[in-house]
C-alpha cells in the first residue's frame, strides 16, 4: 500500500519539494536546476502510490532527471535538472581507454570496454487531446525528426508516434509536453554500453576519454551503472550512456495509479454559505475521505464536473447539489487527476424522499420542496408541479392531499392554484370550454361555442326587422357576426371565447367592470334578467331605444317619482289603441310654455298666450253648474326643467307660519325671472338658470311690498 494525498495549483517542481519537506528534508539537501518555467497543475492525486514512485512519475511527465552528489557539508545531495546544462560534469583529465580480453591488468583507473548500439526511432511525434475548459481549441502538435541534424546519419525512422491523453490546457502545453517525447526518442537513438573501473564515475555525470568518438563530440552522459568487486575481485563497473549533447529525458516507465470504478466523496461549500459553490462551469468542490490535509473550507479540490444526463449550449438539466451531499467520483481514463461527478446518492444522513411503500410515485423534489410528482397508480394516476413559496400548484388528474386522500367528492380533473396573484395571457387567443371533446379532437375546437353564437345573432337580426318596422333603432348584429367570421372563429385573431353547456356564473363580493372600445352586445334566447339592490343606470351619450315585440314595456315605481323629461327637444307618447293617464291618489297637471292642444275628431281645447279657446265642429256641452270669475292664471305652476340649475322655494313668516298665496317675484339682479302667487303649500313655481347663479325674492301683499330677501343657491339642482 502506498500514499494517498492530493496536491492543488502546483508546479511538479512545488510538489515534489513539498513531498521533501513531509519527511523532514530541508532546502540543503535537494536542488532543483531549471531551465523553463512549469504549467501550474490545477490537481494532482497521488494514490496508494509511493512517495518515490509518485516523484518519479512526475519527473517522468516533465523530463526531469535526478541524480546524487556528493557534498563535502551536507552530505549526498539530490540534483534536479532539466538541461545539459544541469548535467554533473567531472573536473579531471579524460578517462583512459584501454579496451583488453581480460588477461592484461592495467593498474590504473579506466574503461576496459565501450561499445555504442544505434537504434531506429521513430520519425516524428505527434500528440492530440480534448480540454473542456477551452472546448473548441485543437491541441494538436507535432515534431519531425527528418529535419533534425541529430537524425541525419545511422538512423532509421520508423514512421509517425501517436499520443493521446497526456491532457494539456493549452497548445503550448501540448507543444512542450511533445518536444519532451521527442526528446526522449532521440536519447535512444545511440546507446553506448561499456564497463571499467572510473571511481569517480556516476549517474548523469558526463565524461571523456582519450580516444574520441564521433557519436560523442561532447563527451558521454552516464545513465546507469551496476557495480561489482569482493575481497578476491578487484572493483569494476558496467554502465550505459548517451551523446551528452542530448537533452536527457527519463522514459515514462513508472505506471500511474489507475482507479477502476468510483470513489465516495461529499459536496463542500465555504463557511457561512447556504448552497454549495458552483463555478461559471457548473463544477464543485468535493471532499475525499482519503484527504487527511486541512483545507480552507470549500476549497478541498479542484472545480470537479458533474455528469448529467442532457446538457447542450445554454440548455441541458441542472440540479444544484448542497453541502454535505454524497456524490461518487468517476475517472476519465482512470487517471486520479481527472475525477468528474458521476453520480448522486442517498445515505443515512441524507435519507432518501421516496418512503419505501410509495413505489408507484416519482419525484423530483429539490432541496426547497419545489417539486414534480408524478404517481403511476392505477386509478389514481396524477401530476403535481408546486412549490412551497405561496402555495402555488398544478394538479392534474386524481387530486389528492398530503396524506395520499382524494381531496373532495370532485377532486379529479386539473387545479391551478395559487396564495399569491394569478395571470393567464395567450398573444394570439384564448378559447376557455366546458365541453366534452375527445383527447384526440383539435386544439381549438369551438364548432359548440360558434354555432350557439351564431343561433343568437340570428335571434338578434330577427327582432332588428321588427324593431325596423316600428321605427325603432337596429342592433348592430352585422358588425358582430363580421367580427365572428374574420377574428373569433378558430381564433384569427388575439380573442377571448367562452362556452359551457350548463351555464356561466361570475360572482364578486365587490364590483364587476365590462367595457369594450367598440361594443357590447348581450343576446338570450329566452329572459334576460337584471336586477339591483339599489339604483340601476344606463347611460348613452346618443340614443336610448327599448323594444318589445309582442308582450309590450312597464316602467314601474313602487316608491318614488316616475320622471320623464325631453330636456332639449320634443317628448312623444303613440298608443296604436287606448291611453290612459291616472292619478290613483293624486292630481294630474298639464303644463306647457307656449300651447296645450287636446283634439279629437276636429274638436278641441286650446291653451294659449293665457287664453283658453274651445273648438267643435258638433255642439259643445257643459254639464256643469257654470262660475264665471275675473280673470286668474297659474302661469308656470309647473315648470319643466330645461336649465341646468333648477330650484323650487318655500316661503314663512317669521313665526314660521307658510305664507299662501302670496304674490311673488323672483329676479336675478334686475332681470325679472318669473312672477306669480304662492301655492297653498308656501311653494313658489320651479325656477332655472343655466349657471349656478345668486337670485332675489320679492313679496308683495294688500298692494304693499313686504320687503325682500336675498338667497344663495347652494341648493341649486344640478341637471
Amino acid at each position: 500500500m502506498g500514499n494517498s494525498r492530493l496536491f492543488q495549483n502546483q508546479t511538479v517542481p512545488d510538489i515534489v519539494a513539498a513531498v521533501f519537506k513531509h519527511h523532514g528534508f530541508s532546502g540543503v539537501d535537494y536542488r532543483f536546476q531549471k531551465s523553463r518555467n512549469y504549467a501550474v497543475r490545477e490537481y494532482v492525486t497521488q494514490y496508494l502510490e509511493s512517495d518515490f514512485d509518485f516523484i518519479n512519475r512526475l519527473c517522468e511527465e516533465e523530463g526531469i532527471w535526478y541524480a546524487f552528489e556528493q557534498h563535502e557539508q551536507h552530505g549526498d545531495v539530490v540534483v534536479f535538472g532539466d538541461s545539459p546544462e544541469h548535467y554533473l560534469r567531472s573536473q579531471g583529465l579524460p578517462v583512459s581507454y584501454r579496451p583488453h580480453a581480460g588477461l592484461e591488468s592495467v593498474g590504473t583507473e579506466a574503461l576496459f570496454n565501450l561499445s555504442i548500439r544505434h537504434n531506429p526511432i521513430v520519425e516524428g511525434i505527434r500528440t492530440a487531446d480534448y480540454n473542456y475548459r477551452s472546448a473548441d481549441t485543437n491541441l494538436f502538435a507535432e515534431t519531425d525528426n527528418k529535419q533534425s541534424e541529430e537524425s541525419a546519419d545511422n538512423t532509421v525512422l520508423l514512421g509517425k508516434q501517436q499520443h493521446w491523453g497526456l491532457h494539456p490546457k493549452t497548445t503550448d502545453e501540448a507543444q512542450v509536453q511533445t518536444t519532451l517525447l521527442n526528446e526522449a526518442n532521440l536519447c535512444r537513438q545511440t546507446v553506448a554500453a561499456g564497463s571499467g573501473n572510473v571511481v569517480s564515475m556516476t549517474p548523469m555525470k558526463v565524461f571523456q576519454t582519450d580516444v574520441s568518438f564521433p557519436e560523442a563530440p561532447d563527451g558521454w552522459l552516464v545513465l546507469s551503472m551496476e557495480h561489482s568487486g569482493s575481497c578476491d575481485t578487484a572493483y569494476s563497473h558496467t554502465f550505459t550512456a548517451i551523446s551528452a549533447q542530448l537533452a536527457y529525458r527519463p522514459e515514462r516507465i513508472t505506471p500511474r495509479p489507475h482507479i477502476d470504478g468510483t470513489l465516495p466523496a461529499r459536496v463542500t461549500a465555504a463557511e457561512n454559505c447556504t448552497y454549495a459553490y458552483i463555478d461559471d462551469m457548473g463544477r464543485y468542490r468535493v471532499k475525499l475521505p482519503f484527504d487527511l490535509d486541512e483545507w480552507s473550507p470549500g476549497g478541498e479540490s479542484r472545480p470537479v464536473r458533474l455528469a448529467k444526463p442532457y446538457a447542450g449550449p445554454e440548455y441541458g438539466i441542472h440540479f444544484p447539489l448542497h453541502e454535505g451531499t454524497e456524490v461518487m467520483l468517476s475517472f476519465v481514463q482512470g487517471n486520479p487527476d481527472r475525477p468528474y461527478i458521476s453520480g448522486v446518492m442517498h445515505d443515512s444522513a441524507h435519507t432518501d424522499h421516496i418512503p419505501a411503500d410509495w413505489n408507484t410515485r416519482n419525484v423530483i423534489r429539490t432541496w426547497a420542496n419545489n417539486k414534480l410528482r408524478m404517481e403511476d397508480l392505477q386509478g389514481q394516476e396524477h401530476i403535481k408541479l408546486a412549490t412551497d413559496y405561496q402555495k402555488s400548484q398544478l394538479n392534474l388528474g386524481h387530486i389528492v392531499d398530503s396524506s395520499r386522500e382524494k381531496r373532495g367528492e370532485n377532486g379529479e380533473g386539473f387545479e391551478l392554484r395559487t396564495d399569491g396573484w394569478g395571470a393567464v395571457r395567450a398573444g394570439k387567443g384564448i378559447l376557455v370550454s366546458a365541453q366534452n371533446q375527445d383527447a384526440n379532437g383539435k386544439v381549438l375546437d369551438m364548432d359548440d361555442a360558434i354555432a350557439q353564437i351564431e343561433q343568437a345573432l340570428s335571434l338578434a337580426k330577427s327582432l332588428n326587422k321588427a324593431a325596423q318596422t316600428a321605427n325603432n333603432h337596429n342592433t348592430d348584429e352585422e358588425t358582430q357576426r363580421g367580427r365572428l367570421k374574420d377574428a373569433l372563429k378558430d381564433l384569427k385573431e388575439a380573442g377571448l371565447i367562452q362556452t359551457a353547456p350548463a351555464g356561466i356564473a361570475t360572482a364578486t363580493q365587490q364590483s364587476q367592470l365590462h367595457t369594450a372600445n367598440e361594443n357590447i352586445h348581450l343576446v338570450s334566447g329566452n329572459h334576460t334578467d337584471i336586477t339591483a339592490g339599489q339604483s340601476l343606470t344606463a347611460h348613452a351619450a346618443e340614443s336610448l331605444n327599448l323594444f318589445a315585440q309582442s308582450s309590450g314595456i312597464k316602467v314601474q315605481a313602487n316608491q318614488g317619482k316616475v320622471e320623464v323629461q325631453a330636456q332639449n327637444d320634443e317628448l312623444q307618447l303613440n298608443a296604436l289603441k287606448d291611453a290612459t293617464l291616472t292619478s290613483s291618489a293624486g292630481k294630474v297637471t298639464i303644463a306647457a310654455k307656449e300651447e296645450i292642444l287636446i283634439t279629437c275628431k276636429g274638436a278641441y281645447i286650446k291653451l294659449s298666450n293665457g287664453e283658453v279657446e274651445i273648438g267643435s265642429p258638433k255642439v259643445v256641452r257643459v254639464r256643469a253648474p257654470l262660475v264665471v270669475g275675473g280673470p286668474n292664471s297659474i302661469l308656470n305652476k309647473v315648470f319643466l326643467p330645461v336649465h341646468r340649475y333648477v330650484q323650487q322655494f318655500l316661503l314663512k313668516d317669521e313665526q314660521g307660519k307658510i305664507l299662501p298665496k302670496v304674490k311673488y317675484e323672483i329676479y336675478k339682479g334686475e332681470e325679472l325671472l318669473i312672477k306669480g302667487k304662492i301655492d297653498n303649500e308656501g311653494l313658489t313655481a320651479f325656477v332655472g338658470t343655466e349657471n349656478s347663479e345668486n337670485i332675489r325674492i320679492c313679496i308683495i301683499a294688500k298692494e304693499e311690498n313686504y320687503g325682500c330677501c336675498e338667497r344663495a343657491n347652494e341648493s341649486d339642482i344640478h341637471v
